[in-house]
């Protein structure tokens, strides 16, 4: 019965947040105390556009707009690839196409330290469980492991990867240290952290992996590629449990425990999959207004306006699991809730 009734949700669209001038590559959820005891949650969210904004949101049933840039982060000097949040939510990781990693004081919205060490442009970055530690990746193909204070400690020498690496997660139980790196040579890696062993590779993908995420509480992990595929992986028992395919390339997935779902972000917007039942139950897309030259050369100069859907790049959820932030590839972020399949859209 709850599986039914998990099927029956759907998402429905109720606001966005404009500021970013390029493709919405990165965001992250946090919370902050804004009065003694009081807690309210912020969005950050990175971009093509070289900077950071911290939204200060506010959901309102009569309008569109579902928050405000609150402060503009600048400091990159190229694209912005990846983000990630400490658990108290008042320290920020940042990677860039710049070939450097930023730590930033959010409660300042300034540099506590830049981390220099990869000879080529950072593509992901990530916080260990503790915050102790922080995994990158890279286009000079190595994964590196740095202290809290920015200083490199190890690069991974052992069995590395063979292409770019895309993304690093750390796996959530502090008391199972484990690192998975994704690369464009097809491959996820699964390493022990405590000494940064190898302890799987995973293979199924037939291009480049752009995307990882693992659920919460659980040894899943999803992996996305360029391929169109996702494929969903026990990543302690090292097997593969599922291939779903997406029928678009894949730049982001993200677990949705509450309702058993994967958010999946592809080039023409997001689908919906079902986990217990193995099926898509939703789709959303962002359309835009292209202008197209027909291929009738005969009639001259004419040209036709046709809806192009845009990409999604980056997922985030509210703490609560009820709103989905989207980032696209126009610059804007869309704001999408939870509701029952029956209810009207608003």
């Amino acid at each position: 019965m709850a599986e039914q009734n998990k099927e029956q949700k759907r998402l429905d669209y109720r606001g966005y947040l404009k500021g970013h001038g390029g493709w919405v590559t990165c965001m992250k959820v946090g919370e902050e105390e804004y009065a003694p005891g009081q807690f309210r949650e912020f969005l950050i969210s990175g971009s093509r556009d070289q900077s950071l904004i911290i939204w200060d949101l506010n959901a309102s049933e009569n309008d569109d707009n579902f928050g405000a840039p609150r402060k503009i982060l600048k400091g990159h000097s190229h694209f912005i690839s990846d983000l990630d949040l400490s658990q108290d939510s008042r320290f920020c990781l940042s990677s860039s196409w710049d070939g450097t990693i930023r730590l930033w004081n959010l409660k300042t919205a300034t540099t506590r330290k830049t981390l220099i060490h990869h000879t080529k442009d950072v593509l992901s970055v990530a916080f260990s469980p503790d915050n102790r530690q922080i995994c990158s990746g890279s286009m000079d193909k190595s994964v590196k492991i740095w202290n809290i204070q920015g200083v490199c400690k190890f690069t991974v020498d052992q069995n590395p990867h063979q292409d770019w690496v895309s993304c690093v997660r750390y796996f959530h139980d502090v008391k199972t240290p484990i690192v998975v790196t994704a690369s464009w040579d097809k491959t996820i890696k699964v390493w022990d952290n405590s000494v940064m062993s190898l302890m799987y590779t995973f293979v199924g993908h037939k291009a480049q992996i752009n995307t990882l995420d693992i659920a919460q509480n659980t040894n899943l992990l999803a992996s996305g590629g360029r391929d169109g595929k996702v494929n969903i992986w026990n990543l302690i028992d090292g097997r593969h449990l599922d291939e779903i395919d997406a029928e678009s390339p894949v730049n982001v997935v993200l677990f949705a425990i509450k309702v058993y779902w994967l958010i999946i972000g592809t080039e023409n917007g997001i689908r919906v999959y079902d986990l217990p039942n193995r099926k898509f139950v939703d789709r959303y897309e962002a359309l835009r207004e292209i202008v197209e030259a027909p291929v009738d050369s005969k009639k001259k100069n004419k040209k036709v306006r046709v809806p192009a859907p845009v990409g999604c790049t980056s997922l985030a959820w509210s703490k609560n699991q009820y709103f989905l932030y989207a980032g696209f590839t126009d610059g804007n972020i869309r704001v999408l809730g939870i509701v029952d399949k029956n209810s009207e859209s608003q």
